[in-house]
């Protein structure tokens, strides 16, 4: 199975970012754009793995301490790529550091129990698109704000060449 750590989003925020998306096309830009319903904020990519106790249990550990927090939507950015192509995104912003505690909270527990080390440093934001082309330099302030409750362990499926994610396990804050 295929397993990623995210933060689901409420349809509000799931709205919002689907509005910049949108935007981006009313500005010329073109790529495979990410449907609103898969919209998350990625903590940790898992990859290929079958060990779900083990990932619930660090997820489990992750939260212990853990109490609701707020993140806000930020401006339109994206990570380069080849010739032009870029994977856009909403950034997300932690202004009490809080997501990025749980995000080392959470490293440190799967590393525990035999899970490789993610990458280095947390970006935190919602993917829109993929292979984002045209212009798309626009600023897109947002500064919407919603309440974290918790963090969920999905499985990545493709299905007839869309993504679907599954949620597996949830593990919700005190």
């Amino acid at each position: 199975m295929r397993l990623f750590i995210a933060i689901a989003l409420p349809p509000d925020i799931r709205r919002a970012a689907a509005d910049t998306a949108i935007r981006l096309r009313k500005y010329g830009a073109e790529g495979r754009f990410v449907p609103q319903e898969n919209y998350h904020i990625t903590l940790r990519f898992i990859g290929e793995s079958s060990a779900l106790s083990d990932a619930a249990e660090a997820m489990h550990s992750a939260v212990r301490d853990c109490r609701p927090f707020l993140l806000r939507l930020g401006d339109y950015g994206a990570f380069s790529g080849k010739a032009e192509s870029r994977t856009g995104f909403v950034r997300v912003k932690d202004d009490e550091g809080e997501l990025a505690r749980l995000h080392e909270t959470l490293e440190a527990a799967l590393w525990e129990r035999g899970f490789d080390r993610g990458r280095s440093r947390l970006m935190p934001h919602i993917t829109l698109g993929r292979s984002i082309t045209g212009d798309a330099g626009f600023a897109c302030p947002r500064n919407e704000a919603f309440t974290v409750q918790g963090i969920t362990l999905y499985e990545s499926r493709n299905v007839r060449g869309q993504m679907a994610y599954t949620p597996l396990h949830k593990e919700l804050f005190v």
